[in-house]
């Protein structure tokens, strides 16, 4: 329920409305116990095994961004079927020992799913995400409606290893300077999200799961998909080194970044 003084613009619609508590993911995607809350800017200056210090925020990731209006609507469209997905794939990864390595067999309904993702990309992203991308609004405020606009792909990855990381729309250099990605990503146990817009995957091992927007609302499928597990040690964004990795670059006198100049990113 919003709040009194809670008034600002839906990350969703667009509206001017009393906004509600949007949790991401889902509060029963596991989303419940207390987390440490740190600015974007101090995040993005921490060391791999650097000790996290900021507000805790009790109730779990996520905050005041969408009206109550677009919560009820996409909470009863899509959560159940996302925290579903969830528990599949928490399953998965206690089968595998936490190191999966085969392809797994999924039944899911993922139109559901995918709406599920984008609208918490809406939430991790400013007000004016929509603006930017009205066919997202369109997607996610209407349930039927399928397919993506090509400059959008999704990609998934199991994440049991770092820290919580939640960037809005950024984008970096490569260093030899020849190509930019944009991109957003957040994660949450079992599963990091990553999307581009008008770029190439940052990293082979994602699995795109853009497809998921084909299906009809009401159409359950039975998947067979491989995910890799990666680990999310820093806070950039598509940055997925093992510490060790991290350490060796720092050793050898390359950016803690690795091989990318971050360019620009947006709250």
């Amino acid at each position: 329920m919003p709040q009194p003084g809670r008034v600002g613009i839906c990350h969703i619609c667009g509206n001017v409305r009393p906004l509600s508590y949007e949790h991401v993911p889902p509060r029963k995607a596991f989303n419940e116990k207390p987390v440490i809350r740190v600015n974007l800017q101090e995040a993005l200056e921490l060391g791999p095994e650097a000790q996290l210090k900021g507000r805790i925020q009790q109730r779990g990731i996520g905050d005041y961004t969408i009206c109550e209006k677009c919560n009820n609507d996409t909470g009863s469209w899509y959560a159940a079927d996302y925290i579903d997905w969830c528990y599949q794939g928490l399953e998965i990864l206690i089968k595998a020992g936490r190191s999966p390595t085969l392809i797994y067999l999924y039944k899911i309904l993922p139109l559901r799913i995918i709406k599920q993702i984008i609208t918490m990309f809406f939430s991790i992203n400013g007000p004016d995400f929509g603006d930017h991308f009205p066919e997202l609004r369109r997607f996610v405020l209407d349930r039927e409606r399928r397919y993506l606009s090509p400059k959008f792909r999704v990609y998934i990855y199991f994440n049991i290893e770092g820290r919580f990381r939640s960037a809005g729309i950024s984008s970096y250099l490569r260093i030899d300077g020849h190509e930019i990605t944009v991109l957003s990503e957040f994660n949450y146990p079992p599963y990091g999200y990553l999307m581009t817009i008008d770029s190439r995957c940052p990293d082979p091992r994602l699995f795109e799961i853009t497809h998921f927007a084909k299906y009809g609302y009401n159409e359950f499928a039975v998947m067979d998909l491989k995910l890799q597990a990666l680990p999310t040690h820093l806070s950039y964004p598509g940055d997925f080194r093992t510490i060790k990795e991290i350490k060796k670059e720092e050793a050898s006198g390359e950016a803690i970044k690795g091989k990318k100049e971050y360019h620009r990113t947006t709250k």
